[in-house]
């Protein structure tokens, strides 16, 4: 038996199945980005090989990290964990440690972390570290809370919608995941920016489903035509909006005030408790960030990507991916 004061020994698990992991990142809080759902996807779709590390300690999950392998030539691989680690804060310095030990063997040059959680107040920052802000909409306190905050001219586009006949549903067709990703593609050429994702990895997403991890595409439809559309996903508790798109014929019927406020309902219906809008850019984006502040939301900083080269390469390796 244990002394009192002895904590169990950690144990670290990789051979998890998809659901097994991704109810535990679901019960830690985690990011969609660090789910079984998405790595498998991208695995099934652009061949991306990640691995994945469970620390559970009493035989319970306190901390797990989806690492991807991004090679580069001669230089060597970087281990980069999309919005991970997930985890207990106690348990985070000793459960890294090992982790990093584990990496060491294996030959890995560099561990990028990119941690799904806002920076303190008076958390320190290395100089060059990226930044990454975002609007986290608070979903806890029910439906009418969060329509209160909203800005006034932001209900009036969701009544004006509704008024107007859009219709917004969820939709797993195969001709709607080509005319959502086909109507995101003319925004970024008309915005002039680079489209992350695929209608393969849409498609994917929305195939396997889980009852902790999942995703949704919106819909909506003007006098029988999309005219606008989002694929949100969920993890536990929090919902995150991924990529969404409108037709500028229906800029008039507030499409995406109708898109947004349907994600919400779905969202406080699946007893979320935050809704995560992934991305603001005051000074590149001014158009799309107005929109996201008008949601009543909260403006978070995270923590952004921490550097934990190995070597020299590592060294170089981090040096060269803080400067992109």
């Amino acid at each position: 038996m244990l002394p009192p004061s002895s904590s169990p020994k950690i144990e670290w698990r990789s051979d998890l199945s998809p659901t097994e992991w991704d109810a535990a990142l679901a019960q830690l809080g985690g990011h969609v980005l660090q789910s079984a759902l998405f790595g498998d996807a991208r695995r099934k779709v652009e061949g991306l090989e990640d691995e994945r590390w469970m620390a559970l300690r009493d035989a319970k999950p306190v901390w797990m990290i989806r690492i991807e392998q991004r090679p580069v030539p001669v230089l060597g691989v970087i281990h980069w964990a999309p919005r991970g680690p997930t985890g207990l804060a106690s348990e985070t310095s000793t459960v890294l440690a090992e982790l990093q030990n584990k990496l060491r063997r294996i030959g890995t040059r560099l561990l990028v972390t990119d941690q799904w959680r806002a920076k303190s107040a008076g958390e320190h920052v290395p100089a060059g570290a990226s930044v990454v802000r975002t609007i986290w909409v608070d979903l806890a306190a029910g439906q009418d809370a969060v329509w209160a905050r909203l800005h006034k001219g932001w209900r009036y586009g969701v009544r004006n919608a509704k008024r107007l006949g859009i219709e917004v549903q969820t939709s797993k067709s195969p001709q709607d995941a080509r005319a959502f990703y086909k109507l995101c593609v003319e925004v970024s050429e008309t915005k002039s920016f680079k489209l992350s994702g695929s209608l393969a990895i849409i498609e994917s997403l929305l195939e396997s489903q889980g009852a902790d991890v999942e995703a949704a595409l919106f819909v909506a439809r003007c006098r029988g035509e999309m005219a606008g559309g989002a694929l949100i996903m969920r993890c536990g508790r929090s919902a995150h909006y991924f990529w969404g798109a409108m037709d500028r014929r229906f800029r008039k019927e507030s499409v995406g005030e109708a898109v947004q406020w349907a994600a919400i309902e779905w969202a406080l219906r699946k007893g979320c408790t935050i809704y995560d809008l992934e991305g603001i850019d005051p000074v590149a984006n001014p158009g799309t960030f107005a929109f996201k502040k008008k949601m009543g939301g909260e403006e978070v900083e995270l923590v952004g990507k921490k550097y934990f080269p190995y070597d020299a390469r590592g060294r170089l390796l981090a040096w060269l991916d803080a400067r992109r």
